[in-house]
């Protein structure tokens, strides 16, 4: 199954649709951007936060800065890798070397790395989209996923 333009938006754990993620979208640099000016603004929210102890309100600016300097949007894994997620995912490293589309192309696939080691809420989520994926095929999963997620959210989350 070679990707075409849909399967080109839907990572290579088959969870998420770069098409309607606010990561790829660039919604999440625009709210982040957002937050930052507020915060800026506001600069009691700094003594509020410190006053309950609710969290470390400078590492919370720096993640904050940080997001908001992310001017080009979350490609996908399947368009050279994105910002959100590790560069290192290990999903679409095997994906890659194997030539296959998704992990379910695999002989191996459910593989031990899938169900073994940390993350394994995540793994099974991999697993669980992908054997969708082997049963109703890509355009049907795209349209499940679409509108399970619909636009303007992470979709795989």
């Amino acid at each position: 199954m070679g990707a075409n333009k849909t399967d080109l938006y839907i990572s290579c754990c088959a969870r998420y649709d770069c098409a309607v993620c606010d990561y790829h979208t660039g919604a999440i640099v625009e709210a982040a951007e957002g937050l930052q000016e507020y915060v800026h603004r506001h600069g009691s929210l700094k003594l509020i936060a410190e006053n309950i102890g609710a969290y470390d309100f400078d590492a919370f600016l720096e993640g904050l800065n940080w997001l908001a300097s992310q001017k080009v949007p979350c490609r996908g894994c399947r368009l050279g890798g994105g910002w959100s997620w590790s560069p290192d995912c290990l999903v679409r490293n095997c994906v890659m070397e194997k030539g296959v589309e998704f992990c379910y192309q695999c002989g191996e696939f459910p593989c031990g790395e899938l169900q073994e080691g940390p993350l394994l809420d995540r793994k099974r989520k991999t697993i669980e989209a992908n054997e969708r994926i082997k049963e109703i095929g890509i355009e049907r999963w795209v349209e499940e996923i679409r509108k399970r997620y619909g636009k303007g959210s992470v979709a795989g989350e």
